[in-house]
C-alpha cells in the first residue's frame, strides 16, 4: 500500500505533503473518478493493475500513475 499523499507528491501534482494534505481535505483529489477526502487513504498495489490509475487534482490536472 502507498498513501495518497506520497502518490500526489511523487507524481508532481503537489509540491509537498502538506499541500497534498490540504488538497485532499478540501475535496480536490480523485482516484479513478472516486473523490478522496481522507488524507490517510492508501492505494493498494492491486488497484494499479497493468494500466495504472488516473489521479486528478482540481479540474484540469491529471496524471496517469503506473507502478513498475
Amino acid at each position: 500500500n502507498i498513501d495518497i499523499l506520497t502518490v500526489l507528491t511523487k507524481s508532481g501534482l503537489a509540491a509537498s505533503r502538506s499541500e497534498a494534505r490540504r488538497n485532499v481535505e478540501q475535496g480536490g483529489v480523485s482516484v479513478d473518478g472516486e473523490k478522496i477526502t481522507d488524507p490517510k487513504y492508501a492505494v493498494e498495489k492491486a488497484a494499479f493493475g497493468e494500466d495504472g490509475i488516473v489521479l486528478k487534482k482540481g479540474k484540469k490536472n491529471f496524471r496517469k500513475v503506473i507502478v513498475k
